[in-house]
């Protein structure tokens, strides 16, 4: 009885689906052209504590760029890690103050929390934590972002060695070199073949040269051997140099480079795994002859 009810509704949804797909009217083309020359919304101005931080960040920045720190080397350097990891710099600056005012507004909030829970504090710990923890979060969202472009880098330099391979069959297939370099660069979908690929598109709509744009994103990203590859191709496109030849030993370098950083760091992971293999060797020993110990000392 239920299974026939159950066909009987489900049925029932079904004409009336199909009653309404047949009474439905399509739109109009005029509704359509409506729908896509609508004006964008406007944003509404952005309140409260987010839109606080958003200002505060947007001075921040506007004083940083025009205060001396922008001609200063750590703030130089720091403009390709924020280019290679797609972090604004508003957006370093917002987490930079709200990392900062956890640090300042955090440890007299606990010692308060502290004080009504009937533990007794000294009031120059959450000054001591404050002056710890405020110079804590302004670095931290620094290092974090300097450590995301230092593993993009890296990354960057393994595809580079795979898109020179990619350049070097194309060349060999009677390919030109800007054709075998955009071919090359849309190969993969990874983002650093994706971002060559864009910059050699812009090359090539307005009439620049394929290798003036590898060494501008290099420049732009921090990428020492993307500058080393457009001073290559360069050389193949003005000199006539023979290019294959030396984009094949390029690509052999960078294959080397990344083997011998690949064994540096697997020897360093090896030397920091030695502390832990100690203490917990000492933790065995001192399991094993605990029983022995007390009876030598019971027995004395």
């Amino acid at each position: 009885m239920s299974v026939a009810i159950l066909l009987g509704a489900l049925t029932g949804i079904g004409c009336v689906g199909v009653v309404h797909g047949v009474r439905a009217v399509p739109p109009s083309l005029d509704s359509i052209a409506a729908t896509v020359n609508r004006p964008l919304p406007t944003r509404a101005p952005v309140t409260g504590a987010s839109g606080m931080v958003q200002r505060s960040s947007r001075v921040l920045v506007e004083w940083t760029e025009t205060s001396s720190l922008s001609t200063r080397p750590w703030w130089t350097a720091m403009k390709p890690s924020l280019a290679i990891t797609g972090v604004s710099l508003e957006s370093l600056a917002s987490r930079v103050l709200v990392s900062a005012g956890v640090g300042l507004l955090g440890p007299p909030l606990l010692w308060l929390a502290a004080q009504c829970a009937g533990v007794a504090l000294s009031p120059e710990v959450p000054i001591l934590l404050a002056v710890v923890a405020v110079p804590t979060g302004i670095c931290l969202p620094v290092a974090s972002v300097v450590g995301k472009a230092r593993d993009r880098r890296r990354h960057f330099r393994v595809v580079i060695g795979s898109f020179v391979d990619m350049v070097v069959l194309s060349l060999a297939g009677g390919i030109g070199i800007d054709g075998s370099l955009y071919a090359a660069s849309l190969v993969s979908t990874d983002w650093a073949a994706r971002s060559m690929a864009r910059a050699l598109a812009r090359a090539r709509d307005s009439g620049q040269s394929p290798w003036s744009a590898l060494g501008r994103l290099g420049e732009e990203i921090g990428v020492s051997e993307l500058i080393e590859l457009s001073t290559t191709v360069e050389l193949a496109g003005t000199e006539g140099a023979r290019i294959r030849q030396s984009l094949s030993a390029r690509a052999v370098s960078l294959r080397r480079h990344e083997q011998a950083d690949a064994e540096s760091a697997a020897n360093a992971m090896t030397e920091r795994l030695f502390l832990p293999g100690a203490l917990l060797l000492m933790g065995f020993l001192l399991f094993i002859g605990y029983p022995a110990f007390t009876r030598i000392v019971g027995g004395i």
